[in-house]
């Protein structure tokens, strides 16, 4: 009896942790959503052009995000600190909108020396940088980069694409997720949106909703390469690869301008398609 009563005990300890961790995570959930809800509305305020109450909400929600970093440092990291380069890009671009050339102090500079915000002119410069850095593997590099550009044009669809696919290659492909499946519901003709939220769920091994997204992305421009690139090679994974589909859409991405796959070639080297 005495051996239960300690087995019950020890389950009712155990219990309670769970149900505190659970708590945690409700309470910051919570505190999320009316972050978010209070983000949308600074939103909603910038676009009608009420800049003064868009300033206020932008702070407010600044401080939320702030707080639950604080609270909970464990609750999506990641998006949650977006969300805050999001909120201070707003800001700074709302306040100093009259001065697009600002010198800022990085606390990351290896040097401790003043850096240069960068001007929207110079916008364009940062994306191709930013992709220079993502196809070099450099994830790290590349976020630096977005978050720069962040601060003068936290809106931009590119921008925001480049964030998510820089999660992908972190392999952090909940957050890209989240941040990919936000700007496809606003961006919903936006096919490369749709190719990186694809990339995403198929990362995530949600290999059905990631061609989902390729179909549509090919819908919406069938002259899409690397739509029909990435289609094929996910047809050849899953517990039923199809053969004969993933040559088709290979074989079309190729039409497309897309250069030899020596893998792929290698897979389809048996011949013709069935």
């Amino acid at each position: 009896m005495k051996t239960f009563r300690t087995l019950l005990i020890c389950l009712a300890a155990a219990m309670l942790v769970t149900s505190a961790a659970t708590a945690d995570i409700i309470s910051a959930t919570l505190k999320f959503t009316r972050a978010e809800d209070m983000l949308k509305a600074a939103d909603r305020s910038a676009e009608n052009g009420d800049y003064g109450k868009a300033l206020i909400l932008y702070k407010l929600t600044l401080n939320a995000f702030t707080e639950i970093m604080a609270e909970d440092p464990d609750f999506n990291p990641n998006m949650i600190e977006f969300r805050m380069e999001y909120c201070d890009g707003r800001l700074d671009a709302m306040l100093n909108s009259s001065q697009p050339m600002a010198v800022e102090f990085d606390p990351q500079s290896t040097n401790g020396s003043p850096s240069i915000a960068v001007a929207p002119e110079q916008v364009p410069e940062l994306l191709a940088l930013t992709r220079e850095h993502l196809e070099e593997g450099e994830s790290d590099a590349a976020r630096a980069q977005i978050l720069r550009g962040f601060k003068v044009d936290p809106d931009n669809v590119n921008l925001r694409l480049l964030a998510g696919l820089a999660q992908c290659q972190a392999r952090r492909f909940g957050d890209a997720i989240f941040l990919l499946k936000e700007l496809s519901i606003e961006e919903p003709s936006h096919a490369p949106v749709r190719i990186g939220l694809a990339a995403a769920y198929f990362g995530d091994g949600r290999r059905d909703a990631a061609i989902e997204e390729l179909e549509t992305a090919i819908s919406l421009e069938p002259a899409l390469a690397e739509a029909h690139y990435n289609m094929a090679q996910v047809m050849l994974t899953g517990p039923d690869p199809d053969r004969d589909a993933a040559y088709d859409f290979y074989h079309r991405a190729l039409e497309l301008g897309t250069a030899p796959d020596p893998r792929l070639e290698a897979v389809f080297e048996g011949g013709e398609k069935e």
